[in-house]
């Protein structure tokens, strides 16, 4: 769940810091830079979630020892 939230959080900023940074000129700009700022955000979560996995991995290891 806070993936989810996290995840659509990102999205929302893109979208609402492209929307304020500069205007499209067409209906296919401005979806083209939603979907590029969707797709950063995904980028961004799932570089998240593997960092997180790993140091989950490694504390599990200490923690054994």
């Amino acid at each position: 769940m806070s993936k989810t939230i996290t995840l659509a959080s990102l999205s929302a900023t893109a979208v609402l810091g492209i929307s304020l940074v500069g205007g499209c000129a067409t209906n296919k700009d401005f979806e083209k830079k939603v979907q590029d700022a969707y797709d950063k955000a995904v980028d961004a979560q799932t570089c998240c979630d593997a960092n997180t996995e790993r140091l989950d991995r490694v504390f599990e290891k200490t923690m054994r020892k």
